[in-house]
């Protein structure tokens, strides 16, 4: 729409001349026009052009939604502006306005402007992820940040809760991708791994993505043990008590094998490996295992 109509819209907002509809939110109270709203909202086209009692009275009562966000939505309608950094300055992040945005635009029906709230809750996140994945510090926005997964998690009613797909749940999505991309601070942070106790749609949502990029690969293993070659399906007791991935299969040991060389609980990684190289290479030695490392260990 042309910018001159769209001042003209504007104007019509600021001083109500030839209104013919009441909204009221709470305290707020807006005049506003019917040919203007029910061409632009199908809510609207619905609630003024239908059998509804707002139809014949003219006045729409909204009492679901804040004040300042029934004020975004009408100021959209009439100007197509949509500027989420300035509906709430004070806040640290966006996250939580632009789900408030996106809330009452999508209830709305204003897609477009449930598109931009979805773009810029993006954008606030795809700034932040690259200092996420080099520091072990805390963020100052964490607190917000389990707030946002928390509303969009729990508060919100969804229709389509899917985060794999463009057409599942926008919101649940952005997040998520966020936190899966620095998944290594994420899951190494205390406060954020007691959230996920109350999370429990979310924590599933993020080890299905984990498992599917392999982080959490589920993978057959050898039913041989890697030493002995002796399955431990067959003796007495036995089972496994080493599984480490090599590429995409897992390398296994079992309980026999492990008795004789002394392994420890696996409590650590496979073969001490966040060990220095050379330290690994004393280590193999004392547990009776081969000096020439496996490909696995490469690049370690």
């Amino acid at each position: 729409m042309e910018n001159r109509f769209l001042e003209s819209d504007k104007k019509l907002l600021e001083s109500g001349l030839f209104a013919d509809v009441k909204l009221t939110c709470r305290e707020r109270t807006w005049n506003l026009h019917r040919n203007i709203l029910c061409t632009r909202s199908t809510w609207f086209d619905k609630a003024l052009n239908g059998k509804f009692a707002e139809a014949k009275s003219g006045q729409v009562n909204i009492a679901d939604f804040e004040p300042e966000s029934v004020d975004w939505l009408i100021n959209y309608i009439y100007t197509g502006q949509c500027d989420i950094s300035t509906f709430r300055p004070d806040r640290k992040t966006q996250f939580l306005t632009c789900i408030e945005a996106h809330n009452i635009a999508d209830y709305f029906n204003m897609d477009a402007m449930a598109e931009i709230a979805l773009d810029t809750l993006k954008q606030d996140l795809d700034g932040k992820i690259g200092p996420m994945q080099l520091t072990y510090e805390a963020p100052n926005y964490l607190d917000d940040l389990l707030e946002a997964i928390q509303v969009v998690y729990q508060h919100i009613p969804l229709g389509d809760t899917d985060t794999t797909s463009e057409n599942g749940n926008g919101l649940r999505r952005a997040f998520l991708e966020y936190v899966f991309a620095a998944r290594f601070f994420f899951l190494n942070n205390p406060t954020f791994s007691a959230a996920m106790d109350t999370l429990p749609a979310f924590s599933l949502d993020l080890f299905r993505a984990m498992r599917s990029s392999a982080d959490f690969a589920a993978h057959q293993p050898d039913a041989h043990c890697l030493y002995c070659r002796n399955k431990p399906s067959k003796t007495k007791k036995g089972h496994y008590t080493h599984l480490a991935p090599e590429k995409l299969r897992l390398l296994t040991c079992c309980s026999n094998c492990a008795s004789k060389k002394e392994f420890a609980l696996p409590t650590k990684d496979w073969l001490e490996k966040n060990q220095p190289p050379d330290e690994r290479e004393q280590l193999l030695p004392t547990l009776g295992l081969p000096t020439v490392r496996p490909s696995w260990t490469s690049g370690i």
